[in-house]
């Protein structure tokens, strides 16, 4: 079952890697980046060791380049916001009257990169595995602490993953049917606007009917009680052990900057 989000594109699959330590190390990169990276240098540090990751996985930069086109339109808005609300030294002014700030800038960069960090994260972890292995590897690193939730959590990441392609598809379906009713993204800001809103009531609709759907035919099939059985248990490779403690050396070194 494919696993593509709109922040990856279709063509680009990933080497597959251990889902557990893949998993471990994409959490220590978000939460690195949103609990102990302070100074805009290490969070562009970090950035930079995602992207290089993930073109290491995909073997071509062209994959990297097609996550950074979609993160960028948001990475924008964010930048622009906090230059223009937030207060400080007057990056520029027009008529006398402050425009933009030094801080402003700076956070803004800074929450930007977050931001690409985290899409970043997403697109590889969505690349590089799959939901049944994902499921696997989440059940066999919460197996020993509850055996109880360590299924229920495999259950609840093979569902949600399962969603993410089902749910691309439904989008591509209502882009189709509402760009032959004049409900394209073209044009000034009020017709998107417009545009945005016939997009919404079809999306959500045929999401909430598609999760019923996959919902029953899981139930008809039993997956929740022979989902973890019926997987091959992961095998972690030397490479996958160099790579998590790459990762954790790359965490402390940027959590250690100030």
């Amino acid at each position: 079952m494919p696993s593509d989000a709109n922040v990856m594109p279709a063509s680009a699959r990933l080497r597959p890697v251990d889902p557990r330590t893949l998993l471990a190390s994409l959490l220590l990169v978000v939460v690195a980046s949103v609990a102990t990276v302070r100074t805009l240098p290490a969070m562009l540090e970090l950035f930079v060791f995602v992207c290089l990751w993930h073109a290491a996985s995909a073997r071509h930069a062209a994959s990297v380049f097609g996550v950074l086109r979609r993160v960028l339109p948001f990475a924008a808005v964010i930048f622009v916001l906090n230059t223009v609300l937030v207060p400080g030294e007057a990056l520029f002014r027009v008529a006398g009257h402050r425009v933009a700030s030094v801080e402003g800038a700076h956070d803004g960069l800074f929450f930007a990169l977050r931001l690409g960090v985290m899409l970043m994260s997403v697109a590889l972890l969505l690349g590089a595995t799959d939901p049944e292995s994902l499921a696997r590897g989440v059940h066999d690193l919460l197996r020993r602490v509850s055996p109880g939730l360590a299924n229920r959590v495999a259950f609840f990441t093979f569902l949600s993953m399962g969603f993410v392609p089902m749910f691309v598809d439904e989008i591509a379906r209502v882009r189709i049917a509402q760009s032959f009713r004049g409900g394209d993204f073209k044009g000034g800001m009020l017709h998107r606007a417009g545009s945005l809103r016939m997009w919404l009531v079809p999306v959500l609709m045929s999401a909430v009917r598609r999760s019923g759907e996959l919902a029953l035919a899981v139930e008809l099939r039993d997956t929740r009680s022979r989902l973890v059985a019926s997987i091959p248990a992961p095998r972690m490779r030397l490479i996958d052990g160099i790579s998590l403690a790459l990762v954790i050396a790359v965490m402390v070194a940027v959590s250690m900057e100030r």
